[in-house]
């Protein structure tokens, strides 16, 4: 194996690592004294479970808002439209939890969720607005 065919998936799982844990921790202060702490990969997805966790309780509050604000056919288009983002949330985050084969795929996989979770809240939120 030469030195460019090494680089390849190292390059991938840095970026992959930047993309999926960077934009959570940098706008949450538990989330990132939590990284902070982490010493080991457990301890990373441990801070992204946790923190995913409270990001999925949000996005399960603003669904149910956003729901409630549509009306006539949006609100069925709305079911499906979510229905089909939690599909692409987890093929997605599975996909991105799997590119190396090692451990920190563990941390890249649940940093995507974490991320994607937020986002797609904040989404739901905006529909209704503050």
């Amino acid at each position: 194996m030469n030195r460019k065919t090494l680089l390849v998936p190292f390059a991938a799982s840095a970026l992959l690592l930047a993309f999926c844990g960077s934009a959570a921790a940098a706008e949450n202060a538990a989330l990132k004294k939590c990284m902070d702490g982490a010493n080991t990969t457990a301890d990373m997805v441990n801070c992204n479970a946790k923190e995913a966790k409270v990001q999925d309780e949000r996005l399960n509050k603003a669904y149910k808002t956003a729901l409630a604000a549509q009306e006539g056919d949006r609100k069925q288009k709305l079911q499906d439209v979510q229905r089909l983002w939690l599909k692409y949330r987890d093929a997605n985050c599975a996909f991105a939890g799997s590119a190396t084969g090692g451990t920190i795929d563990q941390v890249n996989g649940s940093g995507c969720l974490l991320d994607m979770t937020q986002t797609r809240a904040q989404e739901l939120e905006d529909l209704v607005g503050p």
